[in-house]
């Protein structure tokens, strides 16, 4: 009896595991092309970028940073996306599909930093080396005009 319940708690925790290993490939293209890091229209300035632009394996944090130096409020919210560049086309990293981030509108008044670290613990895939950027979609002139920037930065063994 006992080691028939051995086998089912190993056998259970073997398809645990083959569960939460992550994808290596990536098959979601990206819905953007090139984009930039910095936006000026008017009155707004805002702009994006890492933490760092060379991280070495294995990655533990990467921080976006989000800078609005413009003289008028933006707006945005939590979704962020990770892309990664392969024989020259920006693919999406998956999130694993138990991850949501939190559906809330935040504001960044003129002047102001904000600081967005990426949920890499939540990604459904293997980072390995290579050019990747955090992309991020912002609300201008009054919630009127949606924008995307992108801040890149390589990953390096």
């Amino acid at each position: 009896m006992i080691l028939l319940v051995t086998s089912i708690l190993l056998l259970s925790g073997c398809s645990l595991f083959e569960t939460s290993q992550k994808n290596e490939v990536l098959e979601n293209t990206s819905s953007h092309e090139q984009l930039p890091d910095t936006i000026t229209n008017g009155e707004t300035v805002v702009s994006v970028q890492s933490d760092e632009e060379n991280y070495t394996l294995p990655v533990d944090e990467i921080i976006l940073i989000i800078s609005n130096s413009g003289s008028r409020d933006i707006g945005f919210g939590e979704y962020r996306v990770l892309e990664k560049f392969q024989e020259g086309i920006w693919y999406e990293v998956p999130y694993i599909e138990q991850f949501a981030f939190t559906d809330i509108g935040l504001g960044l008044g003129a002047g102001e930093k904000l600081e967005q670290e990426m949920p890499l613990e939540f990604l459904d895939y293997e980072l390995t080396a290579g050019t990747y950027r955090i992309v991020k979609t912002f609300y201008i002139n009054e919630g009127a005009e949606e924008i995307a920037l992108a801040a890149e930065f390589e990953i390096k063994k």
